[in-house]
């Protein structure tokens, strides 16, 4: 099954892997198998796994203000799996193109927050050391996640050869997508989810 990122002409095509899943009995694996592969064939995504639970968790400040918390999306196990089997293969794609810029750090295996503050401190000791001064510009994108336009997403894919059935199945996850908010067992009316991405804890 799933997708495994390989450079051509027409952009970015599929092999099937036929032992990807390792774990639980044969039944399991077959069944398993069978609806991940027949989602990304089709590019059906059940709707049942276009729902979220969004759990709100606290940053700093009052708790009186919506602003001052973290939306957490809660998946059905089925599509987690799903996304990280997608996320992987896309990254593999990335990374083996030298597409990802060596500057990147999140999201990827073995960097992170702290490897990027790491880099960066060395960078300036350095300057430091060679008699140098620094400026140093922030910037923060407020509610990156939740304003990312699907249709601008779709298209800065494309560019990077990631077209074909990976990018329809893509399109399908991303739309038709609805979530409600629960807090202690209590939970809001579903509302349609017109832009983002959903966000888990990883």
């Amino acid at each position: 099954m799933y997708p495994r990122g390989e450079a051509t002409a027409t952009g970015y095509s599929v092999a099937y892997v036929d032992s990807f899943i390792h774990h639980g009995g044969s039944d399991d694996r077959g069944m398993s198998y069978f609806v991940y592969q027949k989602s990304f064939d089709e590019g059906i995504v059940p709707s049942n796994w276009k729902e979220a639970n969004v759990s709100p968790i606290f940053k700093k400040g009052k708790r009186t203000d919506a602003e001052n918390y973290r939306p957490v999306s809660l998946t059905c196990v089925p599509c987690k799996v799903m996304e990280s089997i997608v996320r992987d293969f896309l990254l593999a794609f990335l990374e083996g193109q030298d597409i990802l810029s060596k500057f990147q750090h999140g999201f990827t295996k073995g960097r992170s927050c702290l490897t990027n503050l790491l880099e960066t401190l060395e960078t300036w000791t350095r300057l430091l050391d060679d008699g140098y001064g620094i400026d140093v510009i922030y910037l923060d994108y407020k509610k990156a996640f939740d304003t990312v336009s699907h249709e601008k997403l779709r298209e800065k894919l494309r560019p990077y050869r990631i077209t074909g059935k990976m990018l329809e199945w893509i399109t399908e996850f991303l739309q038709n997508r609805i979530m409600r908010v629960g807090v202690h067992g209590s939970f809001s009316e579903w509302v349609a989810v017109l832009s983002g991405i959903p966000r888990g804890q990883c």
